[in-house]
């Protein structure tokens, strides 16, 4: 059996690595708060157990066996996710806190009826896409833009928002970033200014490097 702590590294150097870049050691110290030597230690663990490739002075990715697992512990969290705020009724903030509460011990056989229940939704209540089981999860780059590459005057779709970094999510949805909304560009500020939009009636400034983490689909 596979221990919380190792799913969560895996978990969290997916997380790190979801445009396919190789993850620094640095970076996972950072996300998941503790010491880069007790990171090291890890990593040299979990490179013996066959779950990551660690090269020197380059950084880690996972292998197939680590991203399977990975993708496993993604999908029980962000389907628990669903459960607690389509079944339940809670709100999208609250669910990630319950869902890290039992990602790590509810049964793969659980997870596959709570989908079956929710009609097997494709992506959590911030629109990242679930992982199917044990398979890669589905595309959308084609199907999607970033925010911050609309052209000023065009209209969309918010798709969903790709971070994993929780505050800057509850951030963007407390905004009226939500999936599903319409957005349409009202004017782009030069040189790396803000993004003026129009989102449910209402007027917003946008940092541009919050705009790239919001993805839609062009009307």
């Amino acid at each position: 059996m596979i221990s919380e702590n190792i799913e969560d590294y895996l978990a969290c150097i997916y997380d790190l690595s979801i445009d396919g870049g190789v993850v620094k050691t640095n970076q996972i110290a950072s996300k998941l708060n503790i010491s880069p030597g007790s990171v090291s230690e890890m990593i040299k663990k979990l490179s013996s157990l066959g779950y990551v490739s660690y090269e020197q002075y380059r950084g880690v990715s996972l292998t197939d066996e680590g991203l399977t697992i990975a993708r496993r512990v993604k999908r029980r969290h962000r389907l628990l996710e669903r459960f607690f705020v389509d079944i339940l009724g809670m709100k999208t903030e609250e669910s990630h806190d319950e869902a890290m509460k039992l990602e790590h011990t509810v049964s793969d056989e659980s997870v596959e009826r709570i989908s079956k229940i929710l009609r097997d939704p494709v992506v959590c209540p911030d629109g990242n896409p679930i992982p199917p089981p044990d398979i890669p999860q589905p595309d959308v780059s084609g199907l999607s833009v970033q925010l911050d590459t609309l052209k000023q005057g065009e209209a969309a779709s918010i798709t969903h928002i790709a971070s994993e970094d929780l505050d800057r999510v509850r951030r963007l949805i407390s905004m009226g970033f939500v999936p599903g909304h319409d957005i349409q560009i009202d004017e782009k500020v030069p040189v790396g200014g803000p993004l003026l939009v129009r989102i449910d009636g209402r007027r917003i400034a946008l940092a541009k490097d919050m705009a790239s983490l919001v993805w839609v689909r062009r009307a």
